[in-house]
């Protein structure tokens, strides 16, 4: 019959074994706070946003180890100072379609370090894509704007990735306007920051979905789906009477060149209203 020798109170085993215990209780602790309610904070009312926001990111702007907000809502981009949110700046105030008419907000936006200068800049969708400069005093200075497409209608997601896998982040956008509104109707592109982002009028633009995303294309995804070791994309459509050709859910293969035009795989079509992918 195996003896079985269990840990003294004196020994090394004993002491990891309490250790190990205590850890687990700590776990379990954190896992049950985390399962019960999150706690609301309202960070601006809805009288102080028009009622429609449609983009908001975090990051410590200034340094101070604080996260910040930067979000976009009648016709402006606005920086909050966490985490008491008290002070506020607007940033850029967005171009209105129609004089009189209510602005809106940016449909989309993420964070790039654009300009290579170590903090992140603000790419923004409202009647084209642009991107505004991140100033060393960002709570005291308006960021400059500056374009990267003009002719992009209609974008309603803007993510970052290493398209061409060189070292450097890209912006991957859609334009899902259609012919006679945009010149690049119902693609989706990649655009390569330029070598001199600071004085180029746009970026450098790859359609590698040429007229291939119809139906009011979405939100996209980044990664490698065939396991070839090049990131693909994916996107969605949410369709309707308003949007033919839609309700569908795809991905893009890269080929080798990935300048060149990619293969659409259709993953699903028929899906009313398919945006988030």
């Amino acid at each position: 019959m195996m003896k079985l020798s269990l840990p003294t109170r004196r020994s090394g085993a004993f002491r990891s074994l309490l250790a190990l215990l205590f850890c687990l209780a700590s776990l379990d602790t954190g896992a049950s706070e985390l399962a019960g309610p999150w706690k609301k904070h309202i960070v601006l009312p809805a009288t102080a946003t028009g009622g429609g926001v449609n983009t908001v990111l975090a990051n410590d702007f200034d340094g101070d180890g604080k996260l910040d907000i930067i979000s976009s809502f009648s016709g402006k981009v606005m920086l909050l100072k966490g985490p008491d949110w008290k002070q506020r700046l607007v940033v850029h105030k967005l171009p209105t379609s129609r004089p009189g008419r209510p602005g809106r907000g940016c449909i989309h936006s993420t964070l790039l370090d654009v300009d290579g200068d170590g903090d992140l800049d603000f790419c923004g969708s409202h009647q084209g894509v642009f991107w505004l400069e991140c100033p060393d005093k960002p709570f005291s200075t308006e960021w400059k704007r500056r374009e990267v497409d003009s002719e992009f209608q209609g974008t309603h997601c803007l993510i970052t990735g290493d398209v061409d896998r060189d070292g450097k982040l890209d912006l991957i956008a859609n334009s899902g306007r259609g012919t006679g509104q945009t010149s690049v109707p119902f693609s989706l592109t990649w655009q390569k920051i330029p070598p001199k982002p600071l004085e180029a009028k746009s970026w450098i633009r790859n359609v590698f979905a040429v007229r291939d995303a119809p139906g009011a294309s979405h939100y996209t995804g980044f990664g490698d789906v065939d396991g070839d070791g090049r990131p693909d994309i994916s996107c969605a459509a949410k369709g309707g009477e308003q949007f033919p050709g839609g309700e569908w859910f795809a991905w893009w293969r890269q080929p080798e060149d990935p300048r060149k035009p990619w293969r659409k795989h259709l993953l699903s079509d028929k899906q009313p209203g398919a945006s988030n992918i």
